[in-house]
C-alpha cells in the first residue's frame, strides 16, 4: 500500500506542479500582452506628439514668415515716402498680407488643440507662450506710433520657438523623465 499511496501523492504533487506552471505561465502571458500594449501605445503616443508638435512649428514659421513680409511693406510706406499712386498700392498689399499674417496666426490654433490633448503639460505651455509670442509680433506690426518693435518681437518669437523645439525634443527622446529647459538667447 506504501507504493500505491507513494504513486497518487506523487500524481497529485505532478498535477500540483502542472497546475502552478499553467497559472504562471498565464500571469506571464498576460503581462506581457499587456506590457507589449503600453509599449505600442507609448510609440503611437511619441509619434502623434511628434507630427503635433512639428506641425505646430510649421505654423508658427509660416505666421512668422507672413509677419516679416507685413513688415516690409509697412517700412516701404513709412521709409520710402512714396508718391500717391504707389503709397495706395502699398496700403492695398499691407491690408492683404495683414489679412494673410492674421490667417496665418489663426492657423496655429488646429496644432495647439492636438497638443493640448497629446501632452504633456510643459510642452502644451510652451506651445501657448509660443503662440503669445506669436500674438505679440502681430501687435507689433501696427503703423508708426503705435511704440511696438517688430524686430524685437521676431527675435523674442525666434527664443521662444527655440525653447519650445527644445523641449518638445526632451520629450520625445525622453518622455518619461522630468524635463526641465534653458534655453539661452544666443
Amino acid at each position: 500500500m506504501d507504493q500505491g499511496i507513494a504513486a497518487v501523492l506523487s500524481a497529485g504533487v505532478a498535477a500540483m506542479v502542472t497546475f502552478g506552471g499553467a497559472v504562471i505561465a498565464y500571469k506571464a502571458g498576460r503581462r506581457q500582452v499587456r506590457d507589449q500594449g503600453s509599449i505600442e501605445h507609448a510609440q503611437w503616443l511619441r509619434g502623434q506628439r511628434e507630427q503635433a508638435y512639428l506641425t505646430f512649428l510649421a505654423s508658427c514659421e509660416r505666421a512668422a514668415a507672413a509677419g516679416r513680409l507685413r513688415r516690409d511693406v509697412w517700412e516701404r510706406i513709412e521709409v520710402d515716402n512714396p508718391d500717391a499712386e504707389t503709397l495706395q498700392d502699398l496700403r492695398g498689399e499691407a491690408q492683404r498680407v495683414g489679412r494673410d499674417f492674421s490667417e496665418a496666426v489663426d492657423q496655429i490654433l488646429e496644432p495647439l488643440e492636438r497638443i493640448r490633448m497629446l501632452g504633456p503639460d510643459v510642452v502644451i505651455a510652451e506651445a501657448e507662450y509660443t503662440l503669445e509670442a506669436v500674438r505679440q509680433f502681430e501687435d507689433s506690426m501696427r503703423p508708426r506710433g503705435s511704440g511696438g518693435d517688430p524686430f524685437n518681437a521676431e527675435g523674442d518669437l525666434r527664443v521662444q520657438r527655440a525653447t519650445f523645439a527644445a523641449v518638445a525634443r526632451q520629450v520625445l527622446t525622453h518622455p518619461q523623465e522630468q524635463i526641465t529647459v534653458v534655453v539661452s538667447e544666443e
